[in-house]
């Protein structure tokens, strides 16, 4: 679990030096209706650094991720002390810029069961995403971070959406070195631009430009902070289980072409 680079701890692993090399965007699709024919999907014990085998993988252990009903499947379960105990599956593949398609539909049918599809840096803090909360199944939210500075005044929800729970949707994110772009079954809804982001005080710009990893999650927000709490829609009605994320398939591509061993970071001015 810590060799991976997704996922990389050093001091839980065997030397300091353990972890893999990072394995850089190439174009791919992972279609979870036909998981043999794609090598789509493994638990996070069963990956053994070969992303084109295992495109996406399972980062909790037990895990809440499987493949079932012709679809990847992550649930929210309830825990003994009444909390919500979810999953999240990552991407083995580091994108810098590109878009990334998503066919799938919420797990939030409670307040407080929030569903994510995120493009993000752990170690940096960068982050694009779509989240869904279950007190609005009519919409989704977008919203973007960089280095972790929480600024929720950003967020801009989708229009009007058929129950994003009951009905699969497509959710892309289209990232550039100039500007991110929310779309929603082919219809973009929101685009921010670097310049946009332009921060005079600091002299830089606030735009997420990182390696990241593209992720799915759901997970308790009900049982969170008051401010997330609220955001997510109070604590989860158990009652209304349960609390499954179906993802069809997800694809990837990348704005820098080639593959791991010609892949060129870009030089940000």
């Amino acid at each position: 679990m810590y060799c991976a680079p997704f996922n990389c701890e050093p001091g839980n692993s065997f030397a300091a030096d353990s972890c893999w090399s990072t394995a850089y965007c190439v174009d791919h699709m992972a279609d979870f209706t036909q998981p043999a024919a794609s090598g789509a999907f493994a638990q996070i014990a069963d990956y053994k650094g070969q992303p084109d085998t295992s495109k996406y993988v399972s980062k909790f252990e037990p895990s809440n991720a499987h493949l079932a009903n012709s679809q990847l499947e992550l649930t929210l379960v309830k825990q003994p002390d009444n909390k919500g105990f979810g999953a999240v599956v990552t991407g083995t593949r580091a994108i810098q810029f590109g878009t990334v398609t998503a066919v799938l539909k919420s797990a939030s049918t409670s307040g407080g069961v929030v569903s994510s599809m995120i493009i993000r840096n752990d170690l940096v803090g960068d982050e694009i995403d779509f989240e869904f909360v279950g007190s609005e199944r009519g919409t989704v939210q977008s919203n973007f971070y960089w280095q972790d500075l929480l600024d929720y005044t950003k967020m801009v929800r989708s229009p009007p959406l058929p129950d994003t729970t009951q009905s699969y949707h497509t959710y892309q994110i289209v990232w550039t070195p100039d500007s991110i772009t929310w779309i929603v079954n082919g219809s973009p809804f929101r685009t921010v631009t670097r310049a946009e982001t332009w921060d005079a005080s600091s002299g830089v710009f606030k735009y997420p430009e990182s390696v990241s990893y593209v992720s799915f999650s759901v997970w308790d927000g009900g049982s969170g902070a008051k401010g997330t709490s609220d955001w997510a829609g109070g604590l989860i009605e158990w009652a209304a289980e349960p609390f499954v994320m179906g993802i069809k398939s997800v694809s990837v591509g990348c704005f820098f072409k080639g593959n791991e061993t010609t892949y060129k970071p870009p030089t940000v001015v």
